[in-house]
Formats: C-alpha cells, sequence, structure tokens
C-alpha cells in the first residue's frame, strides 16, 4: 500500500512538475461564498462511455486541516449521471501549489449527480 502511495505522488509530481505549462485551467463556477471550481480542460479525456478529467478546488479560506485548496481526478458516467472520485490531492497552499498535505488515493463509489448541485455544473460542463 505504501508503495502505491508513493507510485501516486511520483505520478502526480513527475506530471505536474514535467506538464504544468499544459494544465489550462479553466474557471468554470464561482460560488457566494467565493470558493472557484476550476477544470483542466487538458485532462479532459473520453474512453468508451466514460470521460475523465481534473477538477481544482480554491477554497474561499481555509478548511478544517488548514487546507486552501485540493485537485481531484474524476470519472463520469455523463449518461447515467454518476461519478466517481479517483485520486485526491489536498494543498496548504492556492491553486494546489507545493507538496499535498494528503492525498487519497481510494477509488470511489459511483455517485449520482444531482440537480442544483456544483457538482451537476462540472458534470455538465465535462459531459457537453
Amino acid at each position: 500500500m505504501k508503495k502505491l502511495y508513493f507510485f501516486f505522488i511520483y505520478l502526480f509530481f513527475g506530471i505536474s512538475n514535467t506538464f504544468s505549462t499544459d494544465f489550462e485551467w479553466e474557471l468554470v463556477l464561482k460560488t457566494d461564498e467565493g470558493n472557484m471550481f476550476f477544470i483542466d480542460k487538458n485532462s479532459i479525456n473520453q474512453k468508451g462511455d466514460k470521460i475523465f478529467f481534473i477538477k481544482m478546488h480554491e477554497y474561499s479560506d481555509f478548511n478544517d486541516y488548514g487546507e486552501k485548496s485540493s485537485i481531484i481526478h474524476h470519472e463520469v458516467d455523463c449518461k447515467n449521471l454518476k461519478f466517481k472520485y479517483l485520486t485526491d490531492f489536498y494543498f496548504k497552499l492556492s491553486m494546489g501549489e507545493g507538496e499535498p498535505s494528503f492525498v487519497g488515493n481510494e477509488e470511489s463509489d459511483w455517485i449520482e449527480v444531482k440537480d442544483d448541485t456544483i457538482l451537476k455544473d462540472l458534470v455538465s460542463y465535462v459531459c457537453d
């Protein structure tokens, strides 16, 4: 398990450092509270009926763990309006800068996308 954790860290930092200019963050949504949600347009990738993408969440304020941003890899089933969290990276600095303070590498179960939610807006963006 520890080897898998370090593999994901290496993979993420290897890719982000090598291809950092390839990230093309587009602001998709800003809430009234000031939370901002970006999608890396270069990460949107369709495989069969599924779409994969990377989302960055810039928090309006630090969360309970002292983190200011997160970058999360998602898988979306556009046909059935469901999504999964694949890998989560949380950062103490804005815009996913610095080393992650936490990495979650457990794939979630499928989660239904509900109307009038932030996730509905993000899924609509990548599925259209």
